[in-house]
């Protein structure tokens, strides 16, 4: 061992002993870990996809039960297609459009659509009924068969949609239309429509992917066979442009984030070239390269291995962010170890004593960044969580692999290369590196009376705009503007009838053998009247609600052979004495039920009204594991986008429901969820779960440079900078307007942790060289001068590195990369400008009193 290796004392001591004399084992054991976490990277990979929803939530409790019961048989696929010659209601657009339903009703897609009976087709109908099936069965009721769509002129064609939106029959395919549609002098226009497709979801799930060979996922294969639908149904797209609606969300999510393996190599590639610039070493570059690799595979294999679930945070934004900030340890291990080559030292005690001398503020910097990701594990969202856990370990390998196995490697190599020789190989301009910075840097802080106003009326400015962030998270804040997907829901925004509405699930259990049950149902229906924000009937402007129980009992006295059907089958006879649609005795209702949720609801001996699935769906009786009956009542809400209005319908429906049902003995529990509600919940737990991991991170982080600094006043002087950059990064967000969401929540807190490694590298050095000059100002230039150009590598290095991620399609994660980019820059700016401003005003002035403040707060 050397003989500077003899007075290394502490932990850091024989951290660097060790790195000296034991080189080849902590290569050989660094490798050996690599190797083995290569197994759960294989073999132990997740099978499901952490939940963005918040954990222990009401809603997401009932909506879990709500899929638990109900058996989701048939799925409503909704396509917009808009015309290119403005009108839909041509001709040449229709037919065009008949032909492509009929081929998708022809294709292999065509035994998963579901049928069903309409009472406007007067018919069981496979799959789907549009504009264009109507007015082709017009036109030929209307020429005794001669004419029909292939052949109609445009007239011909206005007149039968004339005819149909006159027919209280088939008025309501007027809802297919867009907002834009009108009438004039020739008849109704309309740049687009807006339709459903039928489809089986429990025949796709189980048999699709089996019927076309591949392997897809129960919970994917819907959105695979949603584009089938689309590709046959856009056909050529001569005379119009055709788009699902949100019907492959995963699929195109997944799609996006497959760039991410791009964008990583992308960043491994700029972290060597950089490496390569600044140390100007084709060695370092490689050895650092091979590192970035192996922090991939611990990355990738520790959650593997304890079972956490995937998420998306994880698999795209974390393996740059870590090799990002990876590298930062390499840089200021390399750096101090340059330093202690530059002295003539050999590689191994250049190596022990560089250790030894930054071991403490590598340690700190890693300390705190785990803290600041760790604390985003206080969110209830399980995704933010093993984003939060997945990061911490991954910060942890990136000090093991490139603080400490990549400058072992760098020395190793050198000291071969030496041959056992005292010269050091190391390449360095010496103590002239960085000299500018220095006297830069001491400049401005003896002008701190100018830098520190202006730092808070700046701040002020910030504080303000982070306090007037937005929140908000929707799918075009998720997936690429351009695609698809996106230009699917902006085009049903514009054109719907119902735009900007989400379904509201009512959920009842209870015996609906009773009427009181049953008249309950009706009563919260009829409660919905003065609602405000419910969607309504564009014929009569009162609530639509669904209650298929309500329809399914309406449509049992009204269909004498369904009557009959269940009067044989039961031996109960089915009657209405009353007029209230509902038959009379709870002994009519029981068989009532019996009968339909077996086989379905029949119109005649070929034709079922409902199907027993499709009762399924909304209504259970005598199911297993269900001890009462439950059903569902649907109703437009706002989308979460109108906030306040969602919160709004969410108290409307629950007094409705409460005013209902509240005290009804054969009611034994109600309640109200949905996704606009959902959505709205995550946005209101965004800002909280903000502000926690930040109060958390800053406690965690201040109390940690206490016991390391172990001084109140240099805890206190090295976190301030830090809070400063929170502030600035937010009101920078305001200024861009870009949003708060679950991915731009969690860099308050990293900011705090990545953002207070310059702090800290800065601090350590100015004491130790205070220590040495017993001169604030001579302490502060020094420090500028080494630690301060290293800092400017570190900040380049992460800076550029967390750009890369703004080439992201997803503007969710783009801003993320922008966001921590500018982070990094203003952790710098702080840690140059702000901190030695602090530190001039208010570090102790020597030595001796620095000892003395320890002592005190030791003892």
């Amino acid at each position: 061992m050397s003989e500077s290796g003899n007075k290394r004392r502490g932990l850091f001591g024989w951290l660097g002993n060790t790195l000296e004399r034991r080189s080849r084992w902590v290569i050989v054991g660094t490798l050996v870990i690599t190797v083995l976490l290569f197994l759960p990277l294989f073999t132990m990979a997740p099978t499901e996809e952490a939940s963005m929803n918040p954990s222990g939530s009401a809603l997401v409790k009932l909506d879990d039960q709500i899929d638990d019961i109900f058996s989701p048989e048939v799925y409503d696929m909704f396509f917009v297609m808009e015309a290119r010659d403005g009108d839909m209601l041509t001709q040449e657009s229709l037919y065009e459009l008949y032909q492509n339903e009929q081929e998708l009703k022809e294709s292999d897609l065509a035994p998963f659509l579901y049928s069903r009976y309409l009472d406007m087709a007067d018919a069981t109908v496979q799959g789907m009924y549009t504009i264009a099936d109507a007015v082709n069965t017009e036109l030929l009721l209307q020429s005794g068969g001669s004419v029909d769509l292939s052949n109609a002129t445009d007239l011909q064609v206005k007149q039968a949609v004339d005819s149909l939106f006159n027919d209280p029959v088939t008025e309501e395919l007027q809802g297919q239309l867009s907002v834009k549609a009108e009438y004039v002098e020739n008849g109704w226009t309309s740049p687009a429509l807006v339709f459903g497709v039928w489809v089986g979801e429990g025949k796709v799930e189980e048999e699709y992917p089996a019927s076309i060979g591949q392997d897809y996922s129960e919970d994917i294969a819907m959105e695979h066979f949603g584009r089938g639908v689309q590709e046959i149904l856009r056909g050529g797209e001569h005379q119009y442009q055709l788009w699902g609606v949100a019907i492959d969300p995963e699929l195109e999510a997944d799609e996006e984030a497959s760039i991410a393996v791009i964008l990583l190599l992308a960043a491994m590639l700029l972290m060597a070239v950089l490496l390569f610039i600044i140390f100007r070493s084709g060695l370092i570059a490689l050895v650092a390269i091979l590192g970035l690799g192996m922090l991939i595979v611990w990355l990738k294999g520790f959650p593997n291995l304890i079972g956490l679930n995937s998420a998306v945070l994880v698999d795209f934004i974390l393996p740059i962010a870590i090799i990002v900030l990876g590298v930062d340890y390499a840089i200021h291990a390399l750096f101090r170890y340059r330093e202690e080559s530059d002295k003539g030292k050999p590689p191994r005690q250049a190596l022990g004593d560089s250790t030894y001398r930054v071991g403490t503020a590598l340690v700190l910097a890693m300390l705190t960044t785990v803290i600041a990701f760790s604390s985003n594990a206080s969110s209830s969202v399980e995704s933010v969580v093993v984003f939060a856990i997945t990061a911490s370990f991954a910060i942890f390998a990136a000090l093991i692999i490139l603080g400490f196995f990549v400058p072992t490697v760098v020395m190793r190599y050198q000291a071969w290369r030496s041959r056992g020789t005292t010269r050091s190989v190391a390449k360095g301009k010496g103590p002239s590196r960085g000299t500018w910075l220095g006297s830069f840097v001491l400049g401005v802080s003896n002008r701190w009376f100018v830098v520190l106003p202006l730092i808070l009326i700046v701040t002020g400015f910030a504080v303000w705009g982070w306090l007037n962030v937005d929140t908000r998270m929707g799918a075009k804040d998720i997936c690429d503007p351009g695609s698809d997907f996106v230009i699917g829901l902006d085009k049903v925004d514009e054109h719907a009838v119902c735009t900007g509405e989400e379904p509201a699930l009512l959920y009842i259990e209870g015996d609906f053998t009773q009427h009181e049950a049953l008249d309950a149902i009706k009563v919260t229906i009829a409660e919905m009247e003065d609602d405000q924000y419910v969607s309504r009937s564009s014929v009569t402007n009162k609530p639509n609600p669904s209650a298929l129980l309500l329809d399914l009992l309406e449509t049992v006295i009204e269909e004498d052979y369904a009557r009959e059907q269940i009067q044989t089958a039961s031996g109960v006879e089915i009657t209405d004495l009353d007029g209230d649609l509902i038959p009379d005795t709870q002994e009519q209702l029981q068989a009532v039920y019996d009968y339909v949720t077996v086989n379905g609801l029949p119109q005649d001996e070929d034709t079922l009204v409902y199907t027993a699935e499709y009762i399924g769906e909304s209504f259970v009786h005598g199911k297993p594991g269900v001890e009462s009956d439950a059903t569902l009542i649907t109703i437009g809400v706002p989308s979460p986008v109108e906030g306040e209005k969602v919160k709004a319908s969410k108290v409307e429906l629950n007094e409705d429901m409460d005013a209902a049902m509240g005290n009804i003995d054969s009611i034994d529990s109600y309640g109200l969820t949905g996704e606009s509600y959902l959505h709205v919940e995550i946005l209101d737990a965004i800002p909280s779960a903000m502000m926690n991991s930040l109060i958390i991170a800053v406690a965690a982080v201040l109390a940690l440079l206490l016991v390391v600094f172990r001084s109140l006043r240099y805890a206190i002087m090295t976190i301030i900078p830090v809070l400063l950059v929170a502030c600035w990064l937010y009101g920078f967000m305001y200024v861009m307007d870009y949003p708060l969401n679950i991915v731009t929540a969690t860099i308050a807190a990293i900011a705090i942790g990545v953002g207070i490694d310059f702090s800290i590298h800065f601090t350590q050095r100015f004491r130790e060289e205070l220590r040495r000059s017993l001169d604030k100002k001579t302490a502060l230039r020094e420090t500028a001068r080494t630690t301060g150009f290293a800092l400017f590598g570190t900040a380049l290095t992460t800076a550029v590195g967390f750009a890369v991620i703004a080439f992201a399609p997803m503007p969710m994660f783009a801003t993320f990369g922008v966001l921590t980019a500018i982070m990094i820059a203003l952790a710098l700016f702080m840690a140059l400008f702000v901190l030695p401003s602090l530190l001039l005003l208010f570090a102790p002035s020597n030595a001796k009193t620095e000892e003395e403040e320890k002592a005190s707060a030791s003892g």
